[in-house]
């Protein structure tokens, strides 16, 4: 009996602690709740709730992401990658009218639209090269196949494409805004409950600090989301003469060498139907310069013919 008294003892002293502590863990939300929370509103503070999905490894969400789960247990922003792609080329082309007239009517194929455009030179001028500088939105569907039909209009070259992924900044920033539109209703529930003028001044403070925050993140997301759903396709168009000869990677010494003798022999001809232009174009200002110049040979002759026909002063001969 001495022995087995202790060990119940024991028994029921480790049952009472083990009761206190459920009670506590049970009561202690509850408090949170109610207090915790309506002091953070009131001194500025703000708790950003985590996603559903906080906690789970990495292996978890790729799981969840392969079996469907997406999108019914996880954040939205889990369930779609927010990338921005762009692209930049170079086009040349010997029929420019052709080529503008061509780019919009693929355009318009795509449901794409000028963000920005610009068209420099004149076909009148001196050599009539013309050049044109497109900024393109494209709805990302669309991005693939409006580029890869743009060597319809002309040569292109000097390709790029680069791809951005902002899911993570999205969602940081998302998160962000959620807390802040939280904080707001909290703050609107305490103004009605204000008071003193004191506390009314302070929560409407408050208040016009995070409604900014709302409508600069609101903004930043606007933003992301139209370069998301709206690629950005930059064209560079050039009028030129001759396009210029896709030749392959590899080329050999004597390959090479006749490619230099030939560009050399064609930069000559280049030269001279050049100083041909020119002088024919400066021919009126070259005929006028040739008539001035014989009218002052002519006149310079004269005089100094004349002065050979008067007879020189005799000095011993005073008059």
């Amino acid at each position: 009996m001495k022995k087995i008294l202790p060990l119940t003892l024991a028994a029921l002293l480790v049952c009472a602690l083990l009761a206190s502590c459920a009670s506590s863990k049970s009561s202690y939300p509850a408090q949170l709740g109610s207090t915790a929370v309506a002091d953070e509103a009131a001194n500025g503070v703000t708790t950003t709730e985590l996603p559903s999905t906080a906690g789970r490894g990495y292996g978890e969400e790729q799981k969840a992401k392969e079996t469907g789960l997406v999108g019914r247990n996880t954040p939205a922003a889990l369930s779609a990658e927010k990338i921005i792609y762009s692209y930049t080329a170079t086009i040349e082309t010997t029929k420019f009218d052709e080529t503008i007239d061509a780019l919009n009517a693929l355009m318009g194929e795509y449901g794409a639209f000028v963000e920005t455009s610009y068209v420099s030179g004149s076909r009148y001028g001196y050599n009539g090269f013309r050049s044109a500088s497109y900024t393109i939105r494209v709805p990302v569907g669309n991005f693939s196949s409006l580029t890869g039909r743009l060597v319809d209009l002309g040569n292109v070259y000097d390709e790029r494409m680069t791809s951005e992924n902002i899911t993570a900044q999205y969602t940081d920033v998302q998160s962000r805004l959620d807390t802040y539109r939280t904080e707001e209703s909290r703050l609107l529930v305490m103004l009605e409950k204000a008071d003193t003028v004191e506390d009314m001044i302070a929560i409407e403070s408050r208040l016009s600090d995070v409604r900014y925050q709302i409508e600069s993140l609101t903004s930043t997301l606007r933003n992301w989301q139209n370069q998301v759903d709206y690629s950005t396709v930059n064209l560079y168009i050039q009028e030129v003469e001759e396009l210029k000869d896709q030749l392959p990677a590899q080329r050999t010494y004597w390959q090479k060498m006749g490619d230099g003798f030939s560009a050399t022999l064609k930069g000559i001809g280049n030269f001279f139907r050049s100083l041909f232009m020119a002088l024919v174009v400066a021919s009126p200002v070259i005929l006028l310069l040739a008539v001035l110049a014989v009218i002052v040979v002519i006149v310079v002759r004269f005089v100094i013919k004349k002065r050979k026909k008067t007879p020189p002063a005799d000095p011993s001969n005073p008059q």
